[in-house]
């Protein structure tokens, strides 16, 4: 039998990770819509194959209101085959194809530590914060440190999160822990490695981030 992949919902270390990581996502979302999610409308930038298109879609947002851009065309075409009624289009993330506040939530995850640009990065946040509407919220789920496994992967500190959307205001949180820890212990115990996750803030790799605009910013 097929082992499956350590990014596969199937394998119990992605499990653990997407589930802690929704669970954070959840408060986020139930402070800032308190109502339910069912009419927000949310872009994700590098949606990849659509794997947290379809965690939105479990948290309650409506696959037609759901949509996401993504710079390989066949990833894009997979989240799309993977997720009828989600609007997932292959595109750039540093020139979207939307209007102006066009959407309540712009989120990205693992996008901007694969940036080696820092003009790139800043193109790319510029574009976020341009097509979030009045009152929305940007959200930010990336690698805080550089990959030890992965050279072209380059961890973002909140120093730098906050220089990206400035002046808009940043909530920043240290979150999930470690791939490589998580790999080895959750599937010998989900509960001791929650407790090293809550327990231990020095061994979280990602930040969380809800980044809105303070009033009166552009």
């Amino acid at each position: 039998m097929a082992v499956p992949s350590v990014y596969s919902p199937l394998s119990v270390p992605a499990m653990f990770m997407i589930q802690r990581r929704q669970r954070l996502l959840r408060d986020v979302l139930s402070r800032a819509f308190p109502r339910g999610v069912g009419d927000v409308s949310l872009l994700e930038v590098g949606c990849g194959n659509g794997q947290w298109l379809a965690e939105f879609v479990a948290l309650g947002f409506a696959p037609g209101k759901l949509h996401g851009v993504e710079l390989s065309d066949g990833r894009a075409a997979e989240a799309a085959a993977r997720l009828p009624g989600v609007d997932a289009r292959q595109g750039d993330g540093s020139a979207l194809p939307w209007p102006d506040a066009a959407f309540d939530i712009v989120f990205q995850s693992t996008v901007f530590t694969s940036l080696p640009d820092p003009a790139l990065k800043r193109r790319v946040a510029a574009e976020m914060r341009r097509v979030c509407r009045p009152g929305g919220l940007v959200v930010w789920y990336d690698f805080a440190f550089d990959s030890p496994s992965n050279p072209d992967v380059k961890g973002v500190k909140a120093k730098e999160i906050r220089e990206l959307f400035a002046p808009w205001q940043a909530e920043i949180w240290k979150v999930t822990l470690a791939p490589p820890i998580a790999r080895r212990l959750a599937p010998l115990s989900w509960t001791a490695a929650e407790l090293l996750e809550t327990c231990c803030p020095f061994l979280r790799t990602h930040l969380l981030a809800a980044i809105s605009p303070k009033p009166g910013a552009a």
